[in-house]
């Protein structure tokens, strides 16, 4: 066999034993796409996609926002929106909470206008219980926060 050719073929089962030993680990992180920010928690069963968006569309006014996807297979989705507004030593409180949004199947859509007080930073939070097959999976996700002048 020709030096090249094993060469070649010593890196292909390299590459091949480390795609084939690399370790998953569960976990949670931020996902930031075009400004939505969303949690991945890897290792879901039932769920494809959480999302929670907010919005400033002036005058104190926001638009909240937010997406579940379910697999297929998914009977029902319930979600508890909570908007919440940064305290001065950084961690976030409850101002609104919105509770028991059901959807039936495996796609969950929700818009919501509110009126918040300006001056401060908000975040939207969601958890959604996610129903398959008889049984349920609680993921959450949080907006990015974002500053009410």
């Amino acid at each position: 066999m020709p030096k090249g050719k094993v060469i070649i073929s010593f890196l292909v089962l390299i590459l091949a034993s480390i795609c084939l030993t690399t370790h998953v680990y569960a976990g949670t992180f931020d996902y930031s796409t075009n400004g939505t920010y969303i949690d991945v928690d890897e290792l879901w069963i039932h769920t494809t996609l959480i999302s929670a968006d907010i919005h400033v569309t002036g005058n104190g006014a926001i638009t909240m926002s937010g997406s579940v996807l379910g697999n297929p297979g998914t009977s029902s989705i319930t979600v508890n929106a909570v908007l919440e507004r940064q305290n001065s030593n950084g961690s976030f409180s409850s101002t609104a909470s919105f509770s028991n949004i059901r959807a039936t199947g495996a796609i969950w859509d929700w818009t919501r206008q509110h009126t918040v007080a300006r001056g401060h930073t908000y975040r939207l939070t969601l958890t959604a219980t996610v129903t398959r097959n008889g049984t349920n999976e609680v993921v959450t996700a949080s907006s990015r926060p974002i500053w009410v002048g």
